[in-house]
This record gives structure tokens, C-alpha cells and sequence, in this order.
């Protein structure tokens, strides 16, 4: 095996690992030790790869953010569509396990609070998703004012139910129509 691929698994191996302690424990609550451990890696791998915890917290959230884009797209699907914006909100939801997700973002507003680089990821989170929320609600036939607030409902929504299930306390999506 090439240096490149062995570099890469012990990356993609600590992301995983690193994802796992950051989603259970949070970001104060995660430790390189910890992470390490799990990867089956030394703590030297870890800071070969990461210069510190904040980069290989930051490289998760990355991840975390890309992979939202799919859910942007449902939720800008069910938008654009005309529907109401709590059903389109819970398209957000629509996973196997949103678990580590909601952990993540959730942990991602309280980090942003103490780290500017944590802030700056969120930001970009948020204006990512506000540009596709809006422009779904455009593609409605909303005029330009009433699709970002439409945008902003909806954003809203999904923010609180991601509060909500991170205290165990998610909607029923049955029970809630």
C-alpha cells in the first residue's frame, strides 16, 4: 500500500472515530486520547494528521456540512413544491439515524460561542442553507421578501427540532401533522 492510501485511511479512520466522540461526548467532552484509541491509532497519528483538536473537530463539521447538502435538498424539494414549512422541515429528518447529526450540529452552536473558527463554519452552514431554502421558495412563485422569510421559518424549525431531539425530546412526526 502507497504512502497517499495509508495517509488517507488514517485519516478517514480518525475522522470516524473523531465524529463518534465529538456526536457522544461533545467537544469538550471528546479527547485525542479517546479518539485515538478508537481508531486504533497513536495519539502521534492523530497530531501527524490534525495540528491540534479544534482542526480535527473543524475537518468532522466539514463532513457533517457536506453531507447536510442532501437534506438541504429535500427540504428545498418539499419547498419548492408548495408545502408547508413544518412538513418541510421534517424532511430534514428523514434519515435511518439522525443521532450523530443532531449531536453535531447542536454541539456546533455552543463551540461557535467559544472558538471564531467553529463560528465561521457555522455561518457558512447557515448561509448554504438559507440560499437553497430561499431560492426553493422562489422557485414556488414567493416574491424575493416572502422567500426568505419563508427560508427563515423553515430554518427555524429545523434548528428547534434539532434542539429538541438532541434533549430526547423530538417531535413524533405522527402525532404532529
Amino acid at each position: 500500500m502507497r504512502q497517499t492510501e495509508r495517509r488517507a485511511r488514517t485519516r478517514a479512520a480518525l475522522l470516524r472515530a473523531a465524529l463518534a466522540a465529538f456526536a457522544e461526548r461533545g467537544y469538550e467532552g471528546a479527547s485525542i486520547d479517546t479518539i485515538a484509541a478508537t481508531a486504533g491509532l497513536s495519539k502521534g497519528a492523530v497530531y501527524a494528521n490534525f495540528p491540534n483538536k479544534l482542526d480535527l473537530y473543524l475537518a468532522v463539521i466539514d463532513g457533517v456540512a457536506d453531507a447536510a447538502e442532501e437534506r438541504f435538498g429535500r427540504v428545498a424539494h418539499l419547498m419548492s413544491e408548495g408545502q408547508d414549512p413544518l412538513r418541510a422541515a421534517r424532511g430534514f429528518f428523514q434519515q435511518d439515524d439522525d443521532s450523530a447529526h443532531v449531536a453535531l450540529m447542536a454541539e456546533l452552536w455552543t463551540t461557535a460561542t467559544e472558538h471564531s473558527p467553529a463560528r465561521s463554519r457555522l455561518e457558512q452552514y447557515i448561509e448554504r442553507r438559507r440560499l437553497a431554502f430561499s431560492q426553493a421558495a422562489a422557485d414556488a412563485g414567493h416574491p424575493p421578501a416572502e422567500a426568505l422569510r419563508l427560508a427563515a421559518t423553515v430554518e427555524r424549525l429545523i434548528d428547534a427540532e434539532v434542539l429538541y431531539r438532541r434533549l430526547g425530546q423530538g417531535a413524533d412526526a405522527a402525532s404532529v401533522s
